[in-house]
């Protein structure tokens, strides 16, 4: 994944997770490597902007999350 195709994936995940509220932030919507992530962890690691948030925000993409 191209650098400038994670920014824009993590722009748009960022504006949902803004949309979610706050209780629902700790609910499972991706699973990454038989680990499942919450929108919190998901957040956090695409800040990082770590492999597992490439792999994450491309999982995303495909079930048209972000």
């Amino acid at each position: 994944m191209s650098a400038d195709s994670f920014e824009h994936l993590k722009a748009e995940f960022i504006k949902k997770f803004a949309a979610v509220p706050v209780p629902l932030r700790s609910e499972i919507i991706v699973v990454v490597d038989s680990e499942p992530l919450s929108w919190s962890a998901t957040y956090l690691e695409a800040e990082q902007g770590t492999e597992r948030a490439k792999k994450a925000l491309k999982i995303l993409k495909e079930i048209k999350v972000v």
